[in-house]
């Protein structure tokens, strides 16, 4: 009799997870689809446990004109989830003792002018060092160059704003300073950084679809995805993610930069990635306690930055979730043209979450945060709605008078919606630019009404308006955008072509 009840407890209890099981795997796919039907998440979608996949869906198209669905092996721009093998390469360096993280840069790079910046501080984000402007006045000299890791130390040490604060005051985002990594490990291995990534790091892990692409060097794979930068699907408005002369600079003047992205992968690689971490085939577990642990400032406080409607901490490569009532969470994610990517591990619970975008979907993020927590059976937060994206979409699909009133009836429940400036003006570029030119225009215009102290929405507005031959009216906003930012260079070169003789 005791061991009919303890076999019934057994099933009981295995029975309750199976449908605790199912009923998270329902609201998981009903938040993942909606969030697809409005607009706001396109791509692909792997969670597991232990290391068995427990959910994974393709949504979208891997290329719009051939009109090319995407799935399992459709390969994406990591974005700066890249951020994570340039640790890991950092770190085995490290373990084998041909580096210190307190060493000094200089060390490795003799030519950098600035001694008291250790690889830890680079690891961390709190070398000081700027984020890439002190690529801008190279780029201005010569805008046709394609920068590399090798023209960074010169830009630098040139550059009088390359440095925002001592080394270890603050936490501050820095692409450089990863750049400056990858510089490292190549002067330390003797190979070039994609052969170290792929020698040390995807051959270990299995990642056997994973490989670094830039513009100078370009690896032909068919299951490559094209990257979007408009959240709509209207003709036309995703065929180039490179239309925006903002773009271009960031995907083909410094797209040959490595160590903070161009690392392209699939959801399954990387789930293999984070089995050899778990299985101590690229770090020991002493190594990767380093990594997870929060950096401390000079003042003794902890680096702290904020994520998807979250606070975090952050490692060495790795963002650390504050909030452990779930477990300990330690993640990255990216975003940058055509991609927004998320890579999470629960590391107490053993779960992890991967999403891949090949759209410029900025909410991403706090959709990964959701996914995280009904894994969990807990409530998640409100994933609001982009309004912005909302607007365009009714624009394009009935008229200025239609989308506006949309606009209005729900500018103010900001529980649901939110609406963003630089969101508003990508999107009227975007349209402006392929194929909707009016209707992009009228985003630019609405865009320096609702935001009236903004230089940047009169620039954009101006670039439409020249771009139409409304040359009077252009002229007028680019001296408002000066006005309001007397160092907008673009601006003062805009109107020197139209105003040659200083009328």
């Amino acid at each position: 009799m005791k061991t009919l009840i303890v076999l019934l407890t057994i099933i009981c209890f295995r029975f309750t997870n199976f449908l605790y099981a199912q009923s998270n795997l329902q609201r998981i796919d009903s938040l993942v689809t909606g969030q697809f039907a409005n607009d706001e998440l396109a791509g692909n979608i792997l969670i597991a446990q232990k290391g068995a996949i427990f959910y994974q869906k393709s949504l979208g198209l891997a290329d719009v004109a051939n009109r090319v669905p995407l799935d399992e092996h459709s390969a994406f721009q990591l974005a700066s989830v890249s951020k994570l093998f340039t640790s890991v390469a950092i770190l085995q360096l490290k373990q084998k003792g041909k580096l210190k993280l307190d060493d000094p840069v200089k060390n490795y790079l003799p030519a950098f002018s600035y001694p008291q910046i250790t690889i830890r501080h680079l690891l961390s984000h709190t070398s000081g060092l700027a984020d890439l402007q002190m690529l801008e006045k190279p780029y201005a000299a010569d805008t046709g160059k394609l920068f590399t890791i090798a023209d960074l130390v010169p830009a630098i040490n040139q550059s009088d704003k390359a440095i925002r604060f001592n080394a270890g005051e603050k936490w501050s985002y820095s692409n450089s300073g990863y750049g400056l990594l990858a510089l490292i490990v190549e002067k330390v291995s003797g190979l070039s950084f994609p052969s170290y990534l792929t020698r040390y790091i995807f051959q270990p892990a299995g990642m056997n679809h994973t490989y670094v692409s830039t513009p100078l060097l370009k690896v032909p794979d068919p299951h490559r995805v094209k990257g979007y930068d408009s959240p709509t699907y209207a003709p036309g408005l995703r065929q180039r993610v490179d239309s925006l002369p903002r773009n271009r600079i960031e995907l083909h003047n410094l797209g040959g930069l490595l160590g903070h992205a161009n690392v392209v992968s699939t959801t399954g690689d990387l789930l293999s990635f984070d089995r050899a971490l778990y299985g101590s085939k690229l770090l020991k577990p002493s190594t990767l306690q380093e990594a997870f642990r929060p950096t401390r400032l000079a003042n003794q406080q902890l680096a702290t930055t904020g994520w998807g409607n979250t606070s975090v901490y952050y490692g060495l490569g790795w963002m650390i979730l504050k909030d452990t009532t779930a477990g300990k969470v330690v993640f990255h994610s990216g975003g940058m043209p055509g991609a927004v990517t998320l890579f999470l591990r629960n590391i107490t619970k053993d779960q992890t979450v991967i999403l891949l975008n090949n759209v410029t979907h900025r909410g991403t993020h706090g959709i990964g945060v959701n996914l995280f927590e009904v894994l969990n059976g807990r409530t998640f937060l409100a994933n609001k709605q982009s309004l912005a994206n909302l607007y365009a979409r009714t624009l394009i699909k009935t008229n200025a008078e239609s989308a506006l009133e949309k606009l209005n009836a729900h500018k103010t429940d900001t529980t649901h919606y939110y609406l963003n400036e630089q969101e508003m003006n990508r999107l009227g570029l975007q349209m402006f630019y392929n194929g909707y030119q009016p209707a992009g225009l009228e985003v630019l215009r609405l865009n320096t009404v609702l935001y009236p102290a903004s230089w940047n929405v009169y620039d954009s507005y101006a670039e439409g308006l020249k771009g139409v031959g409304r040359r009077q009216e252009a002229i007028l906003m680019y001296h408002k955008s000066l006005e309001l930012n007397p160092k907008n260079k673009g601006a003062e070169r805009a109107l020197a072509d139209l105003v040659p003789n200083k009328e």
